[in-house]
């Protein structure tokens, strides 16, 4: 039996990817007054943004331990080994839920064969590392190999984000509202990364889209490489025009067509925005797992 992969709503992966190397993924909250939903079970991206462009506001919810502790126990109970990659506990409390239960649950049954991970990391930053680790278990890897294989991906995986309407991040309590609105006023966006204790940080600011692609492009090339051996993820909410700018600019750079763009799910899209671009790649390689 292989080891299973399990992850949580903030990974942004692809239901075929999800579907084809048989991820579960756990829902966080996403919560609307009184209202609690699902992410990607009771609520959408696309529904997200065009509430959210209408002045509705969200906010999301971590995983409870007793859903951690029910569901690893099910498959505790079926003797299935397991591994579950969290959102990164620089930016959600869920990693240390999945551990508690981890710890209650490895008192229970001293010999369940099963490991929680905080990835550091978000959005297809997770979806990443969860798609390699899904691959190789796929292919019938032991528990030991994919524990090897998870820490190298969770040392090299790498975010750079940016934020196109900064209405959001003052409705969030994220940014303050002189910021937002001159910020809006001059076109002036920030450049964002998710750093090696997996929490956001500002590095930049720049004015005008173009420029901010750009710099996001030299990004990439300052802080990676192996450009024909890797895919790019592209997480973005609702920015197709930006999404094609990126990859105009970055396919030639790096002379690559190997990008992977996919939706911003609920759970980070609540906190940033219609108009979110985030970009997810490998500082350093040692397969290329991700290329079909």
């Amino acid at each position: 039996m292989n080891v299973k992969i399990i992850t949580d709503s903030a990974c942004d992966i692809l239901e075929t990817d999800q579907q084809q190397y048989d991820i579960e993924i756990m829902p966080v909250y996403v919560v609307e007054n009184e209202t609690t939903y699902r992410d990607g079970i009771d609520i959408s991206s696309e529904l997200v943004c065009e509430n959210m462009r209408k002045g509705i506001r969200y906010k999301t919810s971590q995983i409870p331990y007793g859903d951690f502790y029910k569901r690893f126990e099910e498959l505790i109970m079926e003797n299935q080994s397991f591994i579950y990659l969290a959102f990164s506990s620089g930016l959600s409390g869920t990693y240390q839920a999945a551990a508690l239960a981890e710890r209650d649950l490895k008192e229970k049954y001293p010999l369940a064969d099963f490991k929680v991970f905080d990835t550091r990391a978000v959005c297809y930053g997770l979806g990443h590392i969860v798609y390699g680790a899904a691959r190789a278990a796929a292919k019938g890897a032991s528990m030991d190999e994919l524990i090897k294989q998870i820490n190298y991906y969770i040392d090299h995986v790498k975010h750079v984000f940016t934020v196109t309407d900064l209405q959001y991040l003052y409705r969030g309590g994220r940014l303050n509202k002189g910021t937002a609105i001159i910020g809006n006023m001059l076109n002036i966006n920030p450049l964002l990364e998710v750093n090696k204790a997996g929490e956001l940080q500002q590095i930049d600011k720049v004015r005008g889209e173009k420029k901010l692609v750009k710099k996001m492009v030299d990004y990439l090339e300052a802080n990676g490489n192996n450009w024909d051996k890797q895919t790019i993820g592209i997480s973005h909410a609702d920015n197709p025009d930006l999404v094609a700018m990126f990859v105009k600019i970055a396919s030639k750079r790096f002379n690559t067509e190997q990008f992977k763009i996919v939706p911003l799910g609920p759970t980070v899209l609540t906190h940033s925005g219609p108009g979110t671009l985030a970009v997810f790649f490998f500082d350093e390689l040692k397969d290329a797992y991700w290329v079909e």
